[in-house]
């Protein structure tokens, strides 16, 4: 095996940038920008809108004075505004290299394939897929230009590793193929280009605005939203969803530990509980139903944490959740 896969010291990557797309909310992206700051690395902010980016470029100049920031408006669907952005970087800091990105931009709609719309599906895909691969063009080339290690990671999901069900069809295809394009970019680079570390990023459950964030993005495509108002989303998820900071400082324990998939799961000493997602175990679960040539959907038939059958949110965390809730409602009829 290569270097490409090994451990790796994070303080080679202290002093060189790191690029994070879909930083500008209050999501995995932000917790990323904000740990490599953290470790000492310039922080690009990339996001689609303008305004958010100002706002996180000042948040993360507020609290890291001893690195360097910049904030970079750009759609990942359109190649040519990662490119300007890579411009950017090189002519601001023309003496430091990139040592990481991060293609994490992302949107969810939740919608059953039937009442799904086809734009819907579109834009999944264009931002989802599209936009790593975009991603990936843009700033791969810089990083084999330099023999010293880099990362790229892309942000997939624990649903890339699992079957989709419920309304996370289009989410779940996409991801898929995030999973599917990155195991491909490892193999390509890792003969000639092993400096170059590639990751997959498959987060668990993670405090997250990101239905929110879709839906107005969706609002500022339609012009039914001014952009120039939008100001960081307040995170949803239950009490046991991990902290944006918290799957940060997970994420880069994995990429310091060498793993190429990075499953983010609920686990101490990244959350304060003992109620995992148990992403292995559903990944198992799936490839032991691909071995059998066999799909086995008697979840279909069984109520999940949040009154909906789910073939995928059904371990220790969901069975905490339906207990709280059976409590409080037994608590409320008392």
């Amino acid at each position: 095996m290569s270097k490409q896969q090994g451990p790796l010291d994070l303080g080679t990557l202290r002093g060189t940038i790191a690029v994070v797309t879909g930083a500008g909310n209050n999501g995995i992206g932000w917790g990323i920008a904000q740990h490599a700051a953290g470790l000492g690395m310039h922080v690009v902010v990339v996001d689609l809108h303008e305004a958010l980016v100002r706002q996180a470029e000042a948040r993360l100049r507020e609290r890291f004075s001893d690195v360097e920031i910049m904030g970079f408006a750009a759609d990942v669907t359109q190649p040519e505004t990662l490119e300007a952005c890579l411009l950017s970087i090189q002519t601001a800091w023309p003496d430091r290299r990139i040592g990481a990105v991060f293609a994490n931009a992302g949107v969810i709609f939740n919608r059953t394939i039937l009442k799904s719309t086809v734009e819907e599906w579109a834009t999944t895909m264009n931002v989802n897929v599209l936009g790593v691969v975009n991603t990936i063009k843009a700033f791969v080339p810089t990083l084999r230009e330099n023999d010293e290690p880099s990362v790229i990671c892309t942000t997939a999901s624990i649903g890339g590793l699992v079957r989709g069900d419920g309304g996370g069809a289009a989410y779940q295809a996409s991801k898929h193929a995030v999973v599917a394009l990155s195991e491909s970019l490892s193999f390509e680079l890792a003969a000639r280009s092993p400096q170059v570390r590639v990751h997959v990023l498959c987060p668990c459950i993670v405090q997250s605005a990101l239905g929110t964030t879709s839906a107005v993005n969706a609002g500022v495509a339609r012009g039914d939203i001014d952009a120039a108002e939008l100001a960081p989303q307040t995170l949803g998820g239950s009490g046991l969803a991990m902290q944006t900071e918290r799957h940060a400082e997970q994420v880069f324990d994995h990429i310091a530990a060498g793993r190429f998939y990075m499953i983010t799961d609920n686990v101490r000493p990244y959350v304060d509980h003992d109620y995992p997602f148990d992403g292995l175990g559903i990944v198992r679960e799936r490839f032991e139903n691909m071995m059998e040539l066999q799909l086995d959907n008697s979840d279909a038939w069984a109520t999940g944490s949040n009154g909906h059958p789910s073939a995928i949110l059904k371990g220790p965390m969901w069975q905490e959740l339906k207990r709280r809730a059976a409590a409080s409602d037994s608590d409320a009829s008392q």
